[in-house]
């Protein structure tokens, strides 16, 4: 059983852009940009990425434009149009926007200058299900030519192919450092022996985030670590134990997962969330916003962001939680999460 974590602020291990002047003005001076004069600012981080509609499918494009929303009415268009996302990222107050290179291309007349852009140069679609590495879609040096505050790339652990992949992104990142871009990391457990135990289970995304900063992210983009589902249990302790003969630590994992049937109170939630960032000192961490959110999705952002805050993450990037809904909701949610990571307790000096 996972123990009481006590309530406090994991602060003191993060990084702070004034301790990487070694990364160069060039990677810094995009960065602050994102953490200091945009988004919740104060060292946070909320970004909006929109690469879904290409790795989940079209069926995006039906996003309550089917509920005669009066904005669909007179726009013709839903939320997952990328003009409306790109009103919602203008509108609001973003960190940075998150698109891929096609959509950059004919779209980024209608994007404000001052809404700092990461370039999202790679991709899937939905067949084959769960591929395992992305297909590279743009450059770096597109990047540059469109202004772009960083560079997104997406790296599984755990496929058949991530030693591929490794070779693929830490190709990326190492071009990116080269033209001064920072890196942003979708650091994703994926593949046939991850699935079966929980790809978001405490394990593997620990494990994706170390091996993220091992290649070079400055920005890692992990999941939410979630308690192992119950039917999935003994296959996740059978496969720590396994690992457990050559790393006789990695019984802990087992110590931090919930009896079976229990859940996980909001500080072991935190403590869980703080081994992850501990793990990886010199890399801003963001949480994911995870799958579109069921009954009370403004109640159950307050409180995963808290958790994720209260760890030390540096925030949050949220995308059909954001996206997903009319402009004006996404807006009243959006400032929420925000108006969380503005508390005092959470800013963070340069």
């Amino acid at each position: 059983m996972v123990s009481e974590a006590k309530a406090g602020h994991n602060f003191v291990n993060r990084p702070r852009l004034c301790d990487l002047k070694h990364l160069g003005r060039g990677r810094l001076e995009k960065m602050y940009r994102m953490l200091y004069e945009n988004g919740p600012g104060n060292g946070t981080f909320m970004s909006l990425p929109f690469d879904q509609l290409v790795e989940h499918g079209a069926a995006h494009i039906f996003k309550w434009k089917k509920d005669s929303v009066a904005d669909v009415a007179v726009t013709g268009r839903g939320s997952a149009d990328p003009r409306t996302v790109i009103e919602l990222a203008n509108r609001g107050d973003f960190s940075a926007i998150v698109l891929h290179p096609g959509v950059v291309d004919k779209y980024q007349d209608l994007l404000r200058l001052d809404v700092p852009l990461i370039y999202k140069v790679d991709g899937h679609v939905t067949i084959p299900e769960n591929p395992p590495m992305s297909a590279t879609l743009g450059g770096v040096r597109d990047a540059l030519r469109l202004g772009a505050a960083a560079v997104g790339m997406s790296f599984y652990v755990g496929s058949e192919m991530t030693r591929e992949d490794m070779v693929r992104v830490g190709g990326l990142i190492v071009e990116a450092h080269e033209h001064g871009m920072p890196a942003v990391v979708w650091a994703y457990p994926r593949g046939p022996g991850v699935n079966e135990v929980g790809a978001d289970s405490m394990y593997w995304v620990h494990y994706a985030c170390v091996v993220a900063e091992s290649l070079g992210a400055d920005i890692i983009k992990t999941k939410f670590p979630a308690p192992v589902k119950d039917d999935k249990r003994e296959a996740y302790f059978d496969y720590l134990k396994k690992i457990a003969k050559k790393t006789a630590e990695a019984e802990k994992y087992i110590e931090l997962e919930p009896e079976e049937g229990g859940e996980l109170t909001e500080d072991q939630h935190m403590h869980r969330v703080k081994l992850v960032l501990d793990a990886v000192p010199r890399s801003f961490v963001v949480v994911s916003g995870g799958p579109k959110i069921k009954g009370d999705p403004k109640k159950e952002l307050i409180r995963t962001t808290r958790i994720v805050m209260r760890a030390g993450a540096e925030g949050r990037i949220i995308g059909r939680n954001f996206w997903g809904v009319p402009v004006d909701k996404g807006l009243e949610y959006a400032r929420t999460v925000a108006e969380i990571m503005r508390e005092p307790q959470y800013r963070r000096s340069f």
